[in-house]
């Protein structure tokens, strides 16, 4: 089966850790094709060489070509900081996102940080967020803007409230 006909098609942006972590399960199986971003032209040439079909992409450096590169996309999973204005992925391609006809799911990898310094007190998916930190706002913010287009739109979306990232 070729890597255009798999069936499924996942992409990351910001393929660090935890990205790479799941891709390189993936990129072995004749049913997935792996693609993903970097803001390193190193890290892209490693990645190719790895099977991942990868691209550079950060705030200032969108897609060239959003809508080729993003097609046939099933998952997508999203691990890029957030800046002061949100997550830059959902600047630079939210419209180009909603547009994909084939995406099945959107992970958005965020923190627990965005329940901020409770003393040592419980919290879970229903706590109310309170971030304490710049960090915690800035992923709050970006949740936001992802939430919203599950809200309007009905955009596959589960969002990861990481603890912590080791690797």
């Amino acid at each position: 089966m070729s890597l255009a006909s798999a069936p499924y098609r996942l992409f990351c942006f910001g393929y660090g850790y935890c990205c790479d972590y799941l891709g390189y399960d993936l990129v072995g199986r004749e049913d997935w094709q792996v693609a993903g971003t970097t803001r390193d032209a190193e890290k892209r040439d490693i990645l190719k060489e790895r099977g991942v079909e990868a691209y550079i992409f950060d705030k200032d450096v969108p897609l060239p070509d959003p809508v080729s590169l993003l097609e046939n996309t099933t998952h997508l999973l999203i691990s890029t900081p957030p800046d002061s204005e949100g997550d830059p992925v959902f600047q630079a391609h939210a419209q180009d996102i909603l547009s994909l006809p084939n995406l099945q799911w959107v992970g958005y990898l965020s923190t627990t940080g965005v329940y901020g310094d409770r003393g040592g007190e419980w919290v879970n998916e229903a706590s109310q967020r309170q971030p304490s930190s710049q960090r915690g706002s800035r992923r709050e913010k970006a949740e936001d803007q992802w939430l919203s287009l599950f809200k309007n739109y009905g955009l596959p979306l589960h969002i990861f409230r990481l603890a912590g990232i080791y690797g």
